[in-house]
């Protein structure tokens, strides 16, 4: 009942708090500032979405007359501060950015205010993408936050390895991956070690096998038969040589593999593009196209000449035998904690963010995909790249689970399965549980 417990208090308290902002926006006035946190450095900008904020400030100031009061917050450490500052009742900003995938942890900790009313009553409601809304949406129904992109993964290709195509089930890619070995290739690479695997791989994986990891209190779940099944098949990778080893190793190094045209398959998140130039395809052509330097591309780099040139496909996920494909979906997002002293400001803020072209703006700046449905259809997004993108989200996209402690979660589980696919007579149930259980045990 931990979470349901917080959620009936924090209700309250949002009530109060939504009557406080009516209030002090009733008197706002040209010059007023509205303070947001946001893990974007407009004073000294570096990459695309650092210069997306220095515009957006100035903007803001010349549509609004509202100053925006920017406080960087380095991306690991934003979503922990901000619980912080509002269980202390320190510095809490009007607004802010977060990570969708945290959701779990507002809620056990009753960090954000309830924008259910404000987001369903809003004009850009019935422009929103309801996957992109789902992530930001809790177990128990509650809006959080308002989804301004999204990040989901599906899977790259080289025709020549798969000529009739990529496998859709992991029964049909057993069938047909000893041929691909055979030729000289591994059949598949991913990220299979540290938490961006349970987010990339395993737990779409094991959501499409029907697993279910998480309880409505935010505690872990994954130790079931259905993860097992979903495992046995990540186990069979491994032992038949099918991943490469260094699918194991920590960073980055498993993309090395498809992008030297070693390995038949690779499983890509919206953002893999951007690393994976230059790409040789198994014929021999070099792909090497330069990043443009605000980082994002509209037909995907390499990648995109790739598939222009017939060498690199795309495909959904793959999912259980008789299954669905599964892709988790992680939102960046905004919004407006216990404590902000200007709800109003903050809901005009974002509403702001909502129109179609400041949410294009954002999402060629951040690099993602938009979330509103009218700036996903603006031509920036046309490419076959980013059409699969928005395919693969709508027919597979699923939220991140709303666990209580997001980090902890992808750490246990992630070694958990690095064990079992190293230790082929470990059992996997066994393993599972004990990850299971060192995990709930750490929220009591």
């Amino acid at each position: 009942m931990l979470m349901r417990s917080r959620f009936n208090t924090i209700m309250m308290l949002t009530l109060a708090a939504l009557l406080f902002g009516s209030l002090s926006m009733a008197f706002a006035q040209d010059g007023e500032t509205l303070r947001i946190w946001t893990k974007f450095n407009a004073e000294n900008p570096q990459v695309a979405s650092d210069f997306w904020l220095a515009q957006t400030i100035e903007n803001y100031a010349a549509d609004t007359g509202v100053t925006l009061e920017n406080t960087f917050v380095v991306y690991n450490e934003i979503n922990t501060r901000l619980n912080v500052a509002v269980q202390s009742g320190g510095d809490i900003p009007d607004v802010s950015y977060v990570d969708s995938q945290n959701l779990g942890f507002y809620v056990n900790n009753g960090t954000l205010l309830d924008l259910t009313e404000f987001v369903t009553s809003a004009d850009w409601y019935d422009d929103i993408d309801p996957i992109a809304l789902a992530a930001c949406t809790a177990p128990t129904g509650e809006i959080l936050c308002v989804p301004t992109t999204t990040t989901n993964f599906f899977t790259y290709y080289w025709a020549d390895v798969y000529p009739d195509g990529y496998p859709a089930t992991t029964e049909e890619f057993l069938a047909a991956a000893p041929a691909v070995r055979d030729a000289g290739y591994y059949p598949i690479t991913f990220k299979g070690a540290e938490g961006a695997s349970v987010e990339r791989f395993y737990y779409p994986l094991m959501a499409s096998y029907g697993a279910q990891v998480v309880d409505d209190e935010g505690r872990a779940t994954w130790a079931n038969e259905l993860s097992v099944a979903a495992l046995e098949f990540v186990r069979e990778l491994f032992v038949n040589d099918y991943v490469p080893d260094v699918a194991l190793a920590p960073g980055f190094d498993f993309e090395t593999p498809f992008k030297q045209g070693e390995a038949g398959a690779f499983v890509a998140g919206t953002f893999s593009y951007v690393y994976l130039t230059p790409l040789e395809a198994p014929s021999g052509e070099i792909f090497d196209a330069a990043p443009p330097a605000e980082g994002f591309d509209t037909n995907a780099i390499a990648v995109g000449d790739a598939y222009d040139g017939g060498e690199l496909l795309f495909a959904p996920a793959l999912s259980a035998p008789g299954g669905q494909p599964r892709s988790m979906v992680l939102a960046t997002a905004w919004a407006i904690p216990f404590g902000s002293e200007n709800v109003e400001g903050a809901q005009q803020f974002i509403n702001y963010q909502m129109t179609t072209q400041a949410n294009i703006d954002f999402a060629v700046g951040y690099g993602a995909l938009p979330t509103l449905i009218s700036a996903a259809e603006n031509e920036v997004f046309s490419s076959a790249y980013w059409q699969a993108v928005a395919q693969y989200q709508a027919e597979s996209g699923i939220a991140a689970p709303a666990w209580t402690n997001y980090d902890e979660a992808l750490r246990l589980l992630s070694t958990a399965i690095v064990n079992i696919v190293t230790n082929p007579d470990a059992d996997i149930l066994t393993e599972l549980q004990a990850a299971q259980d060192e995990y709930n045990l750490g929220l009591q």
